[in-house]
Parts: structure tokens; sequence; C-alpha cells
């Protein structure tokens, strides 16, 4: 059993209950720009996770607004990162680069960087050029996660309290049936598979073995921060 992890919230997007995950998570990726948040919502987002000491990181995404990031843009290797750089650059002004904790793709960007080498190696140039110290999280097995550790990065492999997971260890495209987790049940047993027994079970029901040092939830799902809770207290009582 391992209960040494973190949990992380995809926060700043100006939806979803913020201050009810703060209380809840050890670390937050803030939304710079690309696919949701502003300058307000960053300052408003950084005050709160400082209240609960959450660890702050940075979400930058492809810059999609209508789509909220979730679809892949072919831009040129220096628009992509001109973007990337200019979001992250958004968070560390009102943040100071000292106290940025991390860095975390977001959406379609995030998957791009599991097999896209060139991606993945963009935001690596982004994240030396503005704050090398920075954790990268990614998936376990991502092309982001080889590359930023080759390059000295401290790399948080994660895993998805509130996504299912097609057999090949890829996260179930949003337009299926089923790609949300949101049942209290489901979500402790993710919690549960993931921390006591390395792993997740797919879509398929087939076992797929996953460590993870942080696990993640959306905050712009329905309900969140309640089924959040609700998990949360139910592991810790199971143990108490």
């Amino acid at each position: 059993m391992n209960k040494n992890f973190y949990i992380n919230a995809d926060v700043g997007e100006g939806m979803g209950d913020d201050s009810g995950l703060m209380p809840l998570i050890q670390a937050c990726n803030v939304a710079c720009g690309g696919h949701a948040g502003n300058s307000f919502e960053m300052q408003k987002t950084i005050a709160l996770a400082q209240k609960y000491n959450v660890r702050i990181g940075a979400h930058p995404s492809y810059p999609d607004t209508k789509n909220f990031g979730r679809r892949t843009l072919n831009l040129s290797k220096q628009r992509l990162y001109n973007s990337l750089k200019a979001q992250i650059s958004s968070l560390l002004d009102p943040l100071k680069k000292g106290n940025l904790h991390h860095i975390k793709p977001h959406g379609a960007l995030y998957h791009d960087c599991n097999s896209n080498k060139d991606v993945a190696e963009i935001v690596l140039e982004v994240a030396k050029s503005l704050c090398p110290d920075a954790v990268i999280f990614t998936s376990p097995n991502s092309i982001l996660s080889e590359m930023a550790q080759k390059k000295g990065f401290t790399v948080w492999k994660e895993a998805f309290i509130d996504r299912a997971y097609e057999d090949d260890g890829r996260l179930v495209s949003r337009s299926h049936e089923g790609a949300v987790l949101n049942k209290t049940e489901r979500l402790y047993r993710r919690l549960e598979n993931v921390t006591e027994k390395g792993g997740v079970f797919s879509i398929h029901n087939n076992w797929i073995p996953l460590k993870a040092k942080t696990l993640c939830v959306h905050g712009d799902h329905p309900g969140a921060a309640q089924n959040l809770k609700m998990i949360l207290d139910l592991y810790q009582n199971k143990y108490t």
C-alpha cells in the first residue's frame, strides 16, 4: 500500500469549485490562458492555493479556448514555443519563479507529449528557459517523461482518478460513453487500485500496471470537490 501520494487538480479555469478542492489537494495546475484562465483568475487561484499551502503548477495548452485545448493544433514549432512561453510567463509574473512547483500540459498537448517527440521537446525547452527547477507532471510511459529525465528534470508520473483508460494505457476519448468517472464507488475503487495495487482496470476490465506519484482530478467535472472529499474520507476511515 502507498499512502504517500499527492492529489493534483486542474483549476483557475473560471468554472468548477476551486475553493472546495483546494483544502483537499496537495498540488494544483493553474490554467494560464491557452485553453482557459486570465490574469484575474490566476491571481485569485494563486491566493487560494497559498492559503492552503498547495503546490502551484502551470497548466499550459494549445492556444485554443474555443475547444478548451482538447484538440491538437498543427502549429509551427516557433509558434507553439512562443505560445507556451507566454502562457507560463503570465503565471510566473504574479507568482515569482521560485514558487512554481511544476508544469503539467493540458488536454491535447498533454496527450501529444505522450508520443510526439517534437512537441515534448518544445515543452521542455520552454521549461528550461523559464523555470528549470520545475517538476514535470506527465503520464508514466510518455515520451515527455523519458526526455525530461534525460534532461535532468524531476518527473512526477501521474494517474487519473476520474478518467477511464484504454487497454494500452491511453485515456478513453471524451467523445466515448464512460470516459469520465463520476460515481463515488468507481472513483474510490480507482483510488484504491492505484495506491494499493499499483494499477488500474481499463474500460474493458483489463488490468494495467501503473505506478504513479500524483493522482489527478479535473476541477471542471460536475461535483469534483464533493466527490473527492467523499472518497478521501472513505480512504482515511479505512486506515483509522
